[in-house]
């Protein structure tokens, strides 16, 4: 712990030189402050902009493929999750906001901001939700497919870089109305959400204190029954300021702002839940479920840039989301779990109910700075803190078997935690920082030396009260729709039903039975790297890099599945080379070469020994996994016909060795794991893009964007590798090859669009459609398949027209195609149906004013 204290000393001990070396270099030379200015305001006034994102890819020596705020605007795209499907090869994990890049998920892609990484804020989930990350408040998206060595090194998809926006031009203010309504829930006559939360998302339920419930047992606050919301409307409101201010005879502090909330609605109705062994026999399977959500974001970002003089700026960033997402379900079918004497559900049905609420709380900052000492050096520094807050409070559930004969219901009671509240909390500090310098040999050369430091720790905290039916069945019976008639005080003190953990019964152990499951994590990571640029000719330019990793996983947990508990202490060193290689045939082509190795750790849920239940699945940590190494390859040939227009082909390939995947282990239901399932992975693939003017007459402009990629993807499967390397995660499989976990074989998109500019405001028509090909989910084993995600297609449409007065209006409709999700198990070549649903159509209105 010395060295990270030393490490991050290290860190201020720069920045206050560089700053003190800022104030004492103010006067430079006229000639040079104009030179250097011209080219800044050319450079950061139209950062989203088509023409200027083009013209950056066009010049780099690294592969770059940016969405700008200029194309988001156009397309109508609101959040950072959708806006990277708009790039080449790249895939939204249906109801989340996780990306999929060339076929690589979650744990191989890597997400930062402005350059620093920046936690997650759902613990599933290595990567931030960007679906939560509004697009108002950045200047473009940068998704980073070629690692060269200043990337942090734990990326094998892609890095997706959330640049916030920088206020440049003349002072404005501008307000932000809209609404929306999902087609789907607008027509459902009752809407209902759990009792405790409020419209906004700022009412938080706190866990019962262990000494109340010790003393009078049953002491929740909010009751079981579902509450009726009318007006299931979207809403959206929004602010966005910028202004600037003179410093001195050649400072500048320049100002930006941007607060927003929005809520959505959704409701579906299908199956939910199927599981079957390898005789296509249901193990479980809601044939009739239906999903109320209700989803609230309130964001605010605040950017202070502060332009000393033309050789020194220094940048503060702070950036605070706060989002919900509440989920009430009710599921009729079968579970053998819960009572296997009738799997035809001819006289007996399984009714569950589960309510779900998220709260998330992240606060992101940073300050950085740029600082050139000399004509030939430049020195840049970023410092930031995150802090995540992420809370499941009162996840409520509850089954009950119908007696269709009888027309009653009873509890499944030989399980105790058929129905019960669950409540968890998880904690995250993150400090993270970068500093470099760039020395200019010659207009030909440059050397880049720096330094990577990283640390953080969790801690997770989860408590799930059972209630033990102890009243013989045929003794009583249940209203499904109203559990506070058997679930009270009065029934707790009679004896009706007991409250008990994992650990023991409230009653007659409560100190031992409060203790909750929980594990505490720290990582620290430590890089050094070099980067040397060489420009040979007009021609040709060369890249050649190196990282040095040393990243330390510390954990220790005491769970239900290891009440004992332990520890883990895991110590990596990664050296991770790459190459670049630019060559410019002319003034409007250029090939490219890249090669590098980099690695994949596994997340945090996935190695910690703890169950998360949910109604399609539960997810269990393995302690076993290990990182994997990642081999990289890509080659690009990109023509630049005009400015705002490129046309590009990318083959690429990656080797990737001890590959992990989502496996369903050995379960009557869907529990997946996590492990290293064979000694390699193969991914092979093809990129197209192309970005052109179908037809241009005066204002008017015709345009497409398409872009598609195809996937050749194989894993190693290996049972006696997972028997071998693995405590309590097994598996048999029936393959000693596969497709690998989430990447679907084609993948595309295509925009058309149409502006039309005229004296007093201008039109914008664009309609987006997409394509996601069949992907794994989960591997199967033995006879039972695997879980596969089926093809989708979508269609977005949005009209915009904005006027020289200020106003702007924007129609917009989504989904229209409304197709079916759904998930499979893939027994042998039968399709058995695991979850089916629509998602809903959805329309609105939006209206703007720029003061």
């Amino acid at each position: 712990m010395n060295f990270r204290k030393l490490s991050i000393a290290v860190l201020f001990l720069t920045t206050s030189g560089t700053l003190l070396y800022a104030q004492e270099t103010k006067k430079d030379s006229v000639k040079n402050e104009k030179k250097i200015e011209g080219v800044t305001i050319q450079g950061t006034t139209k950062k989203g902009a088509e023409s200027n994102i083009i013209s950056l890819q066009k010049k780099s020596v690294e592969v770059i493929e940016r969405v700008g705020s200029a194309q988001l605007t156009k397309q109508g795209v609101g959040d950072a999750a959708t806006a990277v499907t708009k790039a080449t090869g790249t895939q939204k994990q249906e109801s989340s906001g996780q990306i999929f890049v060339r076929g690589l998920g979650d744990r191989y892609n890597s997400t930062t901001m402005n350059g620093l990484p920046i936690p997650s804020n759902d613990p599933l989930y290595k990567n931030i939700d960007l679906g939560i990350v509004k697009t108002d408040m950045i200047d473009f998206l940068s998704l980073e497919k070629v690692y060269t060595p200043r990337i942090w090194g734990d990326m094998a998809g892609a890095n997706v870089d959330i640049v916030s926006k920088v206020y440049t031009g003349k002072p404005y203010f501008k307000v932000n109305l809209g609404s929306s309504v999902n087609m789907n829930a607008i027509q459902k006559n009752n809407f209902y959400l759990q009792d405790g939360p409020n419209f906004f998302g700022t009412n938080i339920i706190n866990k019962p204190s262990n000494a109340s419930v010790a003393t009078a047992g049953y002491v929740f606050k909010t009751s079981w029954q579902n509450q009726e919301k009318s007006n299931p409307f979207n809403s959206s409101l929004g602010i966005d300021f910028g202004t600037n201010f003179k410093i001195g005879s050649q400072g500048k502090l320049s100002i930006f702002g941007y607060g927003a909330f929005d809520n959505e609605y959704g409701y579906v109705k299908g199956i939910a839940g199927g599981a079957y062994d390898g005789q296509n026999t249901p193990l479980k399977i809601y044939n009739d479920s239906e999903e109320y959500r209700y989803l609230t974001n309130s964001t605010g970002l605040l950017n202070l840039n502060y332009k000393i003089n033309s050789n020194h700026n220094i940048n503060f960033t702070t950036n605070y989301i706060h989002t919900t997402d509440q989920k009430l379900g009710n599921y009729k079918g079968y579970n053998r779990d819960y009572y296997d004497n009738d799997p035809l559900q001819e006289r007996y049905q399984t009714q569950l109910r589960r309510a779900t609420y998220k709260v998330n709380d992240l606060f992101v900052n940073q300050l950085r700075g740029e600082h050139t000492l000399s004509e030939p050096l430049k020195i840049s520094w970023n410092l930031g803190y995150n802090r995540l807050e992420s809370k499941r409070p009162d996840r409520q559930q509850n089954v009950t078997i119908y007696d269709k004969q009888m027309n009653n219901s009873f509890f499944a009671s030989s399980n105790p935690g058929a129905n019960n509240r669950y409540y968890d909390n998880l904690i995250e500090n993150d400090y993270v920082g970068d500093v470099h310098a760039d020395y200019k040999f010659s207009d030909n050369a440059k050397l880049t030396l720096g330094y990577s430091g990283r640390y953080k720790d969790s801690d997770f905290r989860a408590t799930q009260y059972n209630f033990r039916i102890k009243l013989n069945q045929g003794s009583y019976f249940v209203d499904p729709n109203n559990y506070d008639s058997f679930f009270n005080l009065l029934n707790y003190q009679t004896g009706a039903f007991d409250i008990v953990t994992f650990r023991g019964d409230v009653k007659f152990d409560p100190a031992n039975a409060l203790i909750p499951q929980f594990f505490t994590s720290e990582v620290f990571n430590n890089a050094g790297y070099a980067n040397f640029d060489y420009k040979f000719n007009e021609k040709l330019t060369a890249q050649l890099g190196v990282r040095y990793d040393n990243l330390s996983q510390k954990m220790t947990y005491n769970t239900a599945l290891l009440s004992n508990g332990g520890k883990i202490d895991k110590n990596y060193s990664k050296i991770l080379p790459s190459l670049n290689i630019k060559y410019a045939l002319n003034d409007f082509n250029n090939f490219r070469l890249s090669a590098s190795k980099t690695y994949t750790t596994p997340l945090l849920l996935e190695m910690a020994p703890f169950e998360y239940e949910d109604i399609d699945e539960s997810s269990l940590g393995n302690t076993s996994v290990y990182p994997s190494d990642n081999y990289n390859l890509d080659l690009k040939w990109e023509w630049f016909p005009k400015k705002n227009e490129v046309i590009s082909i990318t083959a690429f390939g990656k080797y990737i060795k001890n590959p992990i995947s989502r496996i369903t282990i050995a379960s009557s239901s869907n529990v997946v794991s996590f492990a290293n399932v064979g000694e390699g992975a193969r991914v092979f693939g093809a990129e197209v893009e192309l970005r052109k003017d179908l037809y241009t007459r005066g204002n008017s402009r015709f345009y497409t964007f398409i872009n598609a990629t195809y996937l050749n993807t194989e894993q190693d499967l290996d049972s006696d590798k997972l028997l071998k390397e693995n405590t309590y995660v097994s598996g048999n499989f029936l393959k000693t090859k596969e497709k690998m976990q989430g990447a679907s074989d084609f993948l595309a998109n295509v925009n058309l669009g149409w502006e039309n500019k005229w004296k007093s405001g201008n039109l914008d028509l664009v309609v987006a459609y997409s394509y996601i090909g069949d992907n794994i989910y989960s591997l199967g084993f033995e006879k039972r398949g695997n879980m596969v995600d089926k093809a989708i297609n979508t269609l977005d449409a949005i009209a915009r027209f904005k006027f020289s007065s200020g106003v702007g209006i924007s129609l917009q409709g989504k989904n229209l195609l409304n197709p079916t999700i759904k998930r499979v198990q893939d027994n042998e070549g039968t399709e058995l149906v695991s979850k089916e649903y629509k998602r809903g159509i959805n329309l609105g209105l939006g209206v703007s004013y720029e003061f």
